[in-house]
């Protein structure tokens, strides 16, 4: 199982949305030409464009569930902002800013010899 599907699928259910109408009108098309090239009194295309026809309402059934839950989340996304708006959105900011050390604190840190950089482990005895 991919681990990235969660990211992968939606895009995948509205790509086959797009998609599978074309495919399907190729594939009909193509065994609609071998049938009438070796027609022996039974037009079996029929099923093969049931079959299609059902792969196609199966891909727009999929993407309509993928943009109704994209629609869910915008609505739920607004809703949260509209609630709590740009206070709460600077506070998560300011708590990012002070978890999150700086670029030249990273730097400074690295490029400090390894017998006078800080310990983590100070207070602990081993």
């Amino acid at each position: 199982m991919n681990p990235l599907s969660f990211i992968t699928r939606p895009v995948r259910d509205l790509t086959q949305a797009v998609v599978m109408p074309l495919r399907a009108l190729f594939v009909v098309s193509l065994c609609g030409f071998i049938n009438w090239m070796t027609f022996s009194g039974e037009w079996w295309v029929k099923w093969v464009a049931f079959g299609m026809a059902i792969a196609v309402l199966v891909a727009w059934a999929r993407a309509a569930r993928t943009l109704f839950w994209l629609l869910v989340v915008a609505f739920v996304g607004r809703a949260i902002y509209r609630r709590w708006g740009p206070q709460m959105r600077s506070a998560f900011d300011d708590w990012v800013a002070r978890a999150k050390p700086q670029t030249a604190q990273v730097l400074q840190l690295l490029l400090t010899p390894a017998d006078t950089a800080p310990r983590f482990d100070a207070g602990r005895s081993a």
